[in-house]
């Protein structure tokens, strides 16, 4: 990394960025860049300006190569945007990539995998939840009774209480058990 980005971002803000993040200064100032490539001249003018806060739209952010081809891009955005429109900050997205990097704690991962598989944002993983999970994984491909059959079992092994949801405790204690997870739900930077 140049100066030319250092120079963008305050000390200070670096300093709070590594702070909030599980990132050394090196790899914000490699995140930055990627953020910055979305839009340089509006990211450049307003990081120049010390506005940090500058948005980046939802169509701007799939462009990233983290988001792009992910089918759960939709709820990754809303979740990691502060005001859960989708858009965000150089924050929310530096945010969304330390709860996905290699250092972020398992049981972090494990909340925010949460939140995102909770389509209808009711603090549980239900049915329709489990159904839409199954559908994006395999792109609509699968006929209807196949992913009933699915989701019966993913309830059968995993709903400890045997209520039809999925708990935030019940999802993060599967996914403790599962050791894929930690390793599908990382992005290098």
């Amino acid at each position: 990394m140049g100066n030319s980005e250092s120079a963008l971002i305050s000390e200070k803000q670096l300093e709070i960025y590594q702070l909030e993040t599980f990132f050394t200064r090196k790899e914000i100032l490699h995140i930055y860049q990627s953020f910055e490539n979305l839009n340089p001249d509006k990211v450049r003018e307003a990081f120049m300006a010390g506005n940090y806060q500058v948005k980046m739209d939802y169509q701007e952010v799939i462009q990233l190569a983290e988001l792009k081809y992910s089918p759960f891009k939709d709820r990754i955005c809303r979740v990691f945007s502060e005001d859960q429109s989708g858009d965000m900050t150089f924050s929310d997205y530096l945010d969304m990539l330390s709860v996905m990097s290699m250092q972020a704690p398992k049981d972090l991962k494990a909340a925010y995998a949460f939140k995102i598989y909770d389509f209808n944002d009711d603090d549980e993983i239900d049915r329709t939840d489990l159904d839409e999970l199954v559908n994006r994984v395999t792109g609509f491909r699968m006929k209807t009774e196949d992913v009933d059959g699915i989701v019966d079992e993913i309830l059968k092994e995993c709903d400890m209480d045997e209520n039809g949801t999925l708990t935030a405790a019940e999802f993060e204690d599967i996914l403790h058990k599962s050791p894929e997870f930690s390793a599908n739900f990382n992005i290098e930077v």
